[in-house]
């Protein structure tokens, strides 16, 4: 028998596609979740009302008495949009656990980008929560910053979990609290929301002194558009445009940004969808 949630779950999808009747749900569910009692089932459907999931009008019968007819509430359909949010965010675990076989290579390709050392001081942050787990990228810096400390900004918990030596800037990557023109790099793991990514660029430039180098590895991006709608184009679009906060993003706008911004500026795909952003704090010029 499935859990009581996957069977309310369920049941919103159900209501979503039509209203329907408690005997013609009970027989809808039966395929998802197995049988269900109809007294258990319209107990379900009291609480889920109760709650504003789900709302019901007498209907009249045409050879029969009037019966209850449920439809989607305004709660359900708001419940249905975190189930799909919770569900691509479950995918992107997936796919970014099976990118990790590519981990040592990005990171070796990194050291080959970067072999001259840093001319100055380093400041890192992690902002998704998807490079929570990413031991490579704060290992690398740790060993970049070299007898420098690292600084950073934002959440401490990586940084500690790993037990790296570093210097707190208080403040979050789209706020630091320092003075301008500071660090030689800024590297930034992951990508900001939406709505903090164009403050969180202008603050990398501002802090970073002439010819600083701010860096962003972002670990969902997608530059062409989708050549058919297919499930990797329906996350993709569904995940940038409704669920902003997973940080799958568009390419392209970012691109944009940078061009605005920097003097020079590229991109680097260490593999499929993982993306670096660099940009050199110089001034902008007609051709670039």
């Amino acid at each position: 028998m499935a859990s009581r949630e996957k069977a309310r779950n369920q049941l919103l999808l159900l209501l979503d596609r039509r209203p329907c009747h408690g005997y013609e749900l009970r027989r809808l569910l039966h395929a998802a979740v197995g049988d269900i009692e109809i007294t258990k089932l319209y107990r379900w459907l009291r609480d889920m009302e109760n709650e504003g999931l789900v709302e019901s009008v007498m209907q009249s019968g045409h050879r029969g008495p009037s019966r209850k007819v449920y439809h989607l509430g305004p709660r359900g359909e708001r419940h249905l949009r975190e189930v799909l949010r919770d569900s691509i965010g479950v995918v992107l675990r997936f796919y970014d656990a099976f990118r990790r076989f590519s981990t040592k290579e990005m990171m070796d390709k990194a050291k080959i980008m970067t072999q001259e050392p840093a001319q100055g001081s380093i400041l890192a942050s992690v902002v998704s929560p998807f490079m929570m787990g990413e031991k490579g990228p704060v290992q690398f810096l740790a060993e970049r910053a070299g007898k420098r400390p690292l600084h950073v900004v934002g959440d401490l918990g990586i940084w500690e979990h790993n037990r790296v030596d570093f210097v707190h800037v208080e403040g979050t990557p789209w706020d630091i609290k320092c003075r301008s023109n500071k660090y030689s790099e800024f590297w930034l793991i992951g990508m900001p929301e939406r709505s903090l990514f164009p403050r969180s660029i202008i603050e990398s430039k501002r802090v970073l002194a002439a010819d600083g180098v701010f860096r962003m590895n972002a670990p969902f991006v997608f530059f062409d558009d989708p050549a058919e709608p297919n499930l990797e184009a329906f996350i993709r679009v569904t995940s940038s445009h409704l669920f902003p906060e997973l940080g799958v993003v568009e390419g392209q706008e970012i691109c944009r940004v940078f061009r605005q911004l920097f003097g020079r500026w590229g991109v680097i795909q260490f593999y499929p969808g993982y993306v670096q952003f660099w940009g050199v704090n110089q001034p902008i010029t007609n051709s670039d």
